[in-house]
């Protein structure tokens, strides 16, 4: 099974449940910790809720750490090193701690473990501006056929590229349509184990 029969298949979505419910013993102290280190930061509300795009194009409201000064903001991330970002808000986006909760958004139907990642309104329309229109139309569907992922093959490629430049937007539609024809229950375990390996090293680097 590959492609969008795996994508919308209750297979893939039972393995989503059975990681997710494995990992949140995990996951939710760890960015319990996280959240509570940014409040310790600056005393401001450490979660926050922020509107991304799903499946079928439709608009959730994604539950997250706050790693910047302000999380209202609306525009673009610009990664691990983006300036707005706060001393313990950069460690958190260098793990992907800060998206750990996004667990409870697989538990709840909204994510899935592995597929593109959820957008905000604003990404999309940059990568409207910059790729072909054929090609924009390709990822649109690629990026929204199947529940958003909290990791994917891009978000483990992009951490070597500039945020939001035009090299970045692009290789984010390769790897997101690449992702949407090419899924499988192989693909998927490939995704969570290469992300599984960048957060080690990160982990064995703070060490």
């Amino acid at each position: 099974m590959t492609g969008p029969a795996w994508t919308l298949s209750s297979e893939k979505r039972a393995l989503d449940l059975l990681i997710a419910t494995a990992l949140s013993p995990v996951y939710v102290p760890t960015a319990a910790v996280g959240a509570s280190l940014m409040f310790l930061a600056d005393g401001r509300a450490p979660v926050f809720r922020q509107w991304r795009i799903g499946r079928d194009g439709v608009p959730f409201r994604l539950l997250h750490v706050r790693t910047m000064q302000d999380g209202r903001g609306m525009d673009a991330s610009r990664g691990s090193d983006d300036p707005r970002a706060t001393r313990p808000g950069k460690v958190l986006r260098k793990g992907t701690f800060d998206q750990f909760l996004e667990v409870y958004h697989v538990l709840r139907g909204h994510m899935a473990m592995a597929n593109p990642r959820p957008l905000l309104q604003f990404d999309r329309q940059l990568m409207r501006e910059v790729l072909p229109s054929s090609m924009y139309r390709e990822w649109d569907w690629a990026s929204t056929i199947g529940r958003p992922g909290m990791y994917s093959t891009f978000g483990n490629e992009s951490i070597g590229l500039e945020p939001q430049s035009e090299a970045f937007l692009l290789r984010r539609s390769e790897c997101d349509i690449e992702d949407a024809h090419c899924a499988c229950l192989e693909r998927d375990l490939r995704i969570l184990g290469d992300t599984a390996k960048i957060g080690w090293s990160f982990v064995s680097r703070a060490s």
